[in-house]
């Protein structure tokens, strides 16, 4: 990628990355040349050696300076339309682990949560926190790294939508994973791969019956899918109000 040098990444990050995955080879063949070996690293001409996409996204310090559409943008709708007023609009920028926290921590500020009625000592959170950040990471690494759109997080009275650019990267049908789980099949599987040993997904099929597991034990609305060729939208109902009818997209 043009102007990017591995100044852009934090490569302490990465060094303990590659030392965790393998440590024989980070001592034997030094974090550089280990990198390149994996596809985080890449010569360019002159010999030099400078961060793959998915190097960058992986560890990046900030790859929105490079990609600006590589970011985030969210939103706390007052209402339940986005031509709603917008109370609260962040456009975050980082690697995937940065953006996925960011975006967890918006989605805690402008959400609610309400003790429960047999526990006063527990509370109910308005979206299930395991089923945010299995949709928005999701999102963010499967999305279709060409197209120009960011990932989006809108907030509404009603629900929590998610968008991605790009359609699914196979015909899957995601609401009858949701129900049994299947094949993890990534756009970006070496971007996967890394957010795997990094801890932010496990790539095994069961993200989106776990999702639709912990929004179910709160409400009886369920997750909504949207697909189209240009995006996938994923909608998850507020477990402390019940829509009167679905709004998905609006």
């Amino acid at each position: 990628m043009l102007g990017v040098t591995v100044e852009d990444l934090d490569m302490g990050s990465l060094a303990d990355y590659l030392r965790r995955r393998s440590p024989a080879f980070a001592a034997n063949l030094g974090v550089e040349a280990f990198a390149v070996r994996m596809g985080l690293l890449a010569q360019v001409s002159g010999g030099a050696i400078a961060p793959t996409v998915a190097g960058l996204l992986s560890f990046g310090l900030c790859p929105q300076l490079f990609r600006p559409e590589w970011g985030l943008s969210a939103i706390r709708v007052q209402g339940l339309s986005i031509a709603d007023p917008v109370i609260a609009h962040e456009d975050f920028e980082g690697s995937v682990a940065s953006l996925l926290q960011q975006g967890l921590d918006f989605v805690q500020s402008h959400s609610q949560s309400v003790p429960e009625l047999l526990g006063p000592s527990t509370s109910r959170e308005e979206f299930p926190i395991a089923a945010v950040r299995e949709i928005l990471v999701n999102a963010l690494v499967h999305r279709d790294l060409r197209l120009p759109g960011r990932v989006g997080l809108r907030i509404f009275n009603d629900r929590l939508e998610v968008s991605s650019p790009g359609g699914p990267p196979a015909p899957l049908p995601l609401a009858e994973l949701a129900q049994r789980g299947g094949l993890s099949l990534p756009r970006n599987p070496l971007l996967a791969a890394v957010s795997r040993g990094l801890g932010l997904v496990e790539q095994v099929g069961r993200g989106l019956p776990l999702a639709r597991s912990s929004v179910s034990a709160g409400t009886a609305e369920a997750i909504q899918f949207q697909t189209s060729h240009h995006e996938v939208m994923v909608s998850l109902p507020s477990c402390l109000r019940a829509p009167s009818s679905p709004r998905l997209g609006n």
